[in-house]
């Protein structure tokens, strides 16, 4: 049966303190009222979402520059990744969906190009103009025909510009 492990013929169970429950706070509101609350602050955080993109909009502006100046500028384009995964993870929740696929779209293009070209260069900068129209055409959900369009364009681009395998 080979090398087996005796049992120890003594052992203890060790139940750790809970001290989860005293840190909770209980609150006297019902958990439908506690709903009610927390979706009145999301809808005030939504109402000043257009200001955070607008934000993080020219975070990507500005890393784009640099990285135009010079494609191997590690710190540009790692602030281009986060600010794009930023705005991949918080747009759609704010109904920004067009916006939010842009930027999962530039952080998928990111990890795929190592180095910029200048063609890479002109794959970011549409990523960029699609969340510039975004807000400045105010196009919410998906963009509607619009939006559309762009994403169909952006991936002609992304598709003709790949880099060889």
């Amino acid at each position: 049966m080979g090398n087996v492990m005796p049992i120890p013929k003594q052992h203890r169970i060790i139940k750790p303190e809970n001290r989860l429950q005293s840190k909770m706070r209980l609150s006297k509101l019902s958990v439908s009222e506690l709903m009610a609350k927390a979706n009145a602050v999301m809808a005030a955080i939504a109402a000043s979402y257009p200001e955070w993109l607008q934000k993080d909009l020219e975070k990507l502006i500005a890393a784009h520059e640099r990285l135009r100046e010079d494609p191997l500028d590690e710190a540009a384009r790692s602030e281009l990744f986060r600010t794009a995964h930023d705005i991949r993870g918080q747009a759609a929740g704010f109904g920004y969906d067009l916006a939010s696929h842009a930027g999962g779209s530039l952080c998928q293009c990111l990890r795929q190009r190592p180095v910029l070209s200048t063609a890479d260069l002109h794959v970011v900068d549409a990523h960029i103009n699609i969340i510039r129209a975004c807000l400045g055409q105010s196009l919410k959900g998906d963009g509607g025909a619009i939006g559309q369009e762009l994403v169909a364009e952006l991936n002609i681009l992304i598709e003709r510009t790949k880099p060889r395998q």
